[in-house]
């Protein structure tokens, strides 16, 4: 499926839920290239999802497969390619909000590593003296 239509497909299932898709032109600089906004809020006591219209499209595909994936979609028949979208997009926002980011507090540093030193080909390392066999004391 092209990508236009699986957001197009995105968007008329939102609709089917009630939910409006609106895409807005944002501040750029309120907007991270690595972490687009938008998403899905209440306005004036109707749920929109808000897109970025200047963000790439598989940017904004995943803004509105994520907000989707909020919602209980079970009593819909959806395409499985958008289901598979959604549940993609509920599984990636699930892993991220139970990672834990420990507080100043709980951080702690990492223990010292003790360094080993490779032995170049042909060399070898000495055993300790009590532990060579071929020694007699």
């Amino acid at each position: 499926m092209e990508l236009s239509r699986l957001l197009d497909e995105l968007t008329r299932t939102a609709a089917r839920t009630g939910i409006e898709v609106r895409m807005e032109h944002f501040d750029p600089n309120l907007s991270d290239a690595r972490r687009p906004r938008g998403g899905l809020c209440t306005v004036r006591g109707r749920r929109v999802i808000l897109v970025d219209a200047c963000a790439a499209l598989p940017d904004r595909i995943a803004t509105v497969a994520a907000a989707l994936s909020r919602i209980d979609l079970d009593a819909l028949y959806l395409p499985p390619i958008v289901r598979a979208t959604i549940g993609a997009h509920a599984s990636l926002s699930g892993a991220m909000a139970t990672q834990v980011t420990p507080t100043a507090r709980e951080a702690r540093p990492l223990p010292p590593v003790r360094a080993r030193l490779r032995d170049e080909p042909g060399e070898r390392f000495e055993a300790e003296a009590s532990e060579r066999p071929d020694r007699e004391e």
